[in-house]
């Protein structure tokens, strides 16, 4: 099974690089810079370039091509223009869907927001381009001709990971989660095949990953 990180070099990106590759997993790291797929082959990760944004769907269906899975790990955020979300997280990840349905991926795994749903644009702020982009980019996943699986994290923040979270369709109001705590939630979604075709959200909690993980499925 080989897997390609879409975003390796973003804050969850990192933590789940080093994990795929302390498990030995086989994987590819894709970035947007010459100098980031240097610094990563240096620490003997694959990295290849591979930008959202920029490639068009010829190009991104050509670097997509022999891989079994894809996660895409990419967000412009709230803190850039309405253009750039729309260039990157609605028309980069529905390009990046359509390369992976091309190439028969068996299973895209889209980082979404927190609350991508339709009820959600309207107490949004500054986030509502941000949420509007991601919102139409995982129902065009949904509707696609590929398995995948939605992960929807709450506040992401840099403490170190507790290995526990909580796991529901949706809950009410927010929570928080270490950027290390949903790499591990994708590792174990990237690495298995029980949560195809599945969409949730995930923050601190106080049952272990794979308990909670798998007991949301049963």
């Amino acid at each position: 099974m080989s897997i390609l990180v879409i975003g390796a070099n973003g804050g969850v990106g990192q933590h789940l690089v080093n994990q795929l590759k302390d498990s030995n997993e086989s994987f590819t790291a894709g970035v947007r810079k010459e100098e980031q797929v240097k610094s990563l082959k240096d620490k003997g990760i694959e990295a290849t370039l591979i930008d959202v944004e920029a490639d068009d769907l010829a190009t991104l269906t050509e670097k997509i091509k022999g891989y079994d899975k894809v996660i895409f790990s990419v967000g412009s955020g709230g803190s850039t223009g309405a253009d750039k979300t729309i260039s990157v997280d609605l028309d980069g990840a529905i390009k990046s869907i359509k390369a992976s349905e091309a190439n028969h991926v068996k299973q895209y795994v889209m980082v979404s927001t927190y609350d991508s749903r339709r009820e959600a644009f309207d107490a949004s702020g500054d986030l509502k381009p941000y949420t509007i982009a991601k919102h139409y980019a995982d129902e065009y996943l949904k509707q696609a001709n590929i398995p995948y699986t939605i992960v929807h994290p709450g506040g992401l923040t840099d403490e170190a990971g507790t290995n526990k979270i909580e796991v529901g369709a949706f809950f009410e109001g927010r929570g928080t989660i270490p950027r290390e705590d949903v790499a591990t939630v994708l590792k174990e979604v990237v690495t298995t095949d029980y949560l195809l075709n599945t969409e949730f959200q995930i923050i601190s909690g106080e049952e272990e990953i794979t308990s909670a993980l798998t007991n949301f499925t049963k």
